[in-house]
C-alpha cells in the first residue's frame, strides 16, 4: 500500500493504490469528501479542480492501482517546484516558529541551480532568520502543496530537515519575504500555534508538540 498526499487549495488529497480507502479513515472522519477511481488524466483534473473551486470540500481521495501512474496523471497539470526547509531547534528544545502575511510558518524557499536539498534548507533559512551556525540532525519528510501563478499550477514540492541552531544569535527577519516575526516556541506551547498554520505543515509540526 502507498499513499501520498498532496494539498490542492490548502485541502488534503489523499493518492492511494488501495481500493478499500473510501471506506475506512480518512475518509469516515469528514463530513464533506470525494472519492474517484481515476482511470486517466482527465479523472485526475476533474478532482483537482473540484479542490480549487468547492470550499466546503474537506478532503478528496484519489484511487489507481499503481501509484506511480497516479503521480504521473497528477504531475501532468502541475509545473514542480523544488524547495527546501528547517524545523530548526535550540538548546532548549524550542522551535522556531515565523510570521508571515499574518500566518504562523517555517523557514523555506526554492532551490537555486545545482543545490543540493541539504544546501537549499541551510541556505534559506540562513537568509530567513539570520541564524549562521546550523547543523542539520535529520530528513524529516516532503510536503507536497499547490497553488497559482497567474494561470500556471505550481506543485511545491518541499523537503524539510531537522536542524540545530544556536539560540542566542540575533534573529532577524528577511523583510523582502514578507517575515515580520520570528520567536522561539517551547514545545508544550507549540499546539497554540499550530492551528495558526498552513494545513500541509501541521502534521509536521504535530511531531514537536510536547
Amino acid at each position: 500500500m502507498a499513499q501520498l498526499t498532496i494539498f490542492v487549495n490548502q485541502k488534503p488529497m489523499l493518492l492511494t493504490d488501495e481500493e478499500g480507502l473510501y471506506f475506512a479513515p480518512p475518509a469516515v472522519y469528514f463530513k464533506s469528501y470525494i472519492y474517484c477511481k481515476a482511470k486517466n488524466e482527465t479523472d485526475v483534473l476533474r478532482i483537482i479542480n473540484i479542490c480549487e473551486a468547492d470550499e466546503k470540500l474537506e478532503i478528496a481521495l484519489l484511487y489507481n492501482a499503481s501509484m506511480e501512474e497516479l503521480k504521473k496523471m497528477f504531475w501532468e497539470h502541475c509545473t514542480p517546484v523544488h524547495a527546501a526547509g528547517g524545523v530548526v531547534l535550540n538548546e532548549k528544545q524550542e522551535v522556531l516558529l515565523i510570521e508571515r502575511k499574518g500566518k504562523w510558518d517555517l523557514p523555506k524557499g526554492k532551490a537555486e541551480k545545482n543545490e543540493t536539498a541539504e544546501q537549499t534548507a541551510i541556505r534559506e533559512v540562513q537568509e530567513e532568520t539570520g541564524l549562521k551556525n546550523l547543523s542539520i540532525t535529520k530528513n524529516i519528510c516532503t510536503t507536497y502543496h499547490t497553488y497559482k501563478e497567474e494561470e500556471e499550477r505550481i506543485l511545491k514540492v518541499n523537503d524539510w530537515f531537522e536542524m540545530l541552531g544556536n539560540g542566542t544569535e540575533k534573529l532577524t527577519p528577511q523583510a523582502e519575504e514578507h517575515i515580520t516575526d520570528l520567536k522561539w516556541i517551547p514545545k508544550s506551547e507549540l499546539k497554540n500555534f499550530v492551528t495558526a498554520t498552513y494545513p500541509s505543515l501541521m502534521q509536521l509540526l504535530e511531531k514537536y508538540e510536547a
